[in-house]
């Protein structure tokens, strides 16, 4: 069977089939003509994957369950707890989201105060709403990936899985070098300043982040704000790393 079949009797995306076949959960004969040739074993390993996808399994956990690793009833179980907690999460505001609807909100009579308190009283009595921390830590993966060059600003990855290892690979790789260069040149060739330079790359991904996030969240009520604020920013970053590499390669120890 081709893979073009597969879609039409599955009703799948071939991006979807090639997508499990990259994560080695589907690994289908090659013909003689090159081309993937999918059994009716594939078809069944297939549908399985599909199956526990839609019941909130991942990647990881399917693929220890096809290669028997882990029990399917350890796996459901856990997935039960995690799905319960999800609910759990989802219980609060659905109360909300009723008691707005009995009362026919709108935008001029949406009541943020009110709102804000109800909330805070479902929280106290034990109901659970969805956590927005995760909005943060979505922004914080975004700019991190964008930094690497591996995905645009909205997270889509621009690059496979060979480019993105080169690229993270790469990246702390010259950092290191131009650390332990920029310390020769200052008189220290240590080799542990490379090392040094190796966990440059963090720093710098955790004070990007530090910076990015709110001009994130600026940037969507006031973009020419945070427009200019990240032009200064910049400007300032700039002067500050050509001063230290001025100071490593002319500075001179200052005796007490």
């Amino acid at each position: 069977m081709t893979i073009k079949e597969v879609e039409e009797q599955l009703g799948l995306q071939r991006a979807t089939i090639r997508f499990y076949e990259r994560e080695n959960l589907l690994t289908p004969q090659r013909g003689g003509n090159t081309y993937r040739e999918y059994s009716e074993d594939d078809i069944a390993v297939l549908k399985k994957i599909i199956i526990l996808r839609k019941l909130g399994f991942s990647v990881s956990e399917i693929k220890d369950f096809l290669e028997e690793n882990v029990p399917l009833q350890d796996l459901l179980e856990k997935n039960v707890q995690e799905l319960q907690e999800k609910m759990n999460e989802l219980n609060g505001a659905i109360k909300i989201c009723k008691k707005m609807q009995s009362r026919q909100e709108d935008f001029e009579s949406f009541n943020e105060n009110f709102y804000w308190e109800e909330i805070k009283e479902q929280e106290q009595a034990g109901n659970k709403f969805l956590e927005i921390v995760n909005d943060t830590i979505k922004v914080e993966k975004n700019i991190l990936l964008e930094w690497f060059n591996i995905a645009d600003g909205k997270g889509n990855l621009i690059k496979d899985r060979k480019e993105i290892v080169f690229n993270v690979v790469s990246a702390f790789l010259i950092y290191a070098i131009v650390w332990y260069v920029l310390q020769g040149l200052a008189g220290n060739w240590d080799i542990e300043y490379f090392f040094m330079g190796l966990l440059q790359p963090v720093f710098m991904i955790i004070a990007y982040s530090i910076w990015e996030v709110p001009l994130f969240f600026i940037a969507k009520k006031w973009p020419k704000a945070a427009k200019l604020i990240r032009k200064i920013g910049t400007g300032i970053v700039i002067i500050l790393i050509a001063l230290l590499a001025l100071i490593l390669i002319f500075g001179e120890p200052v005796s007490v």
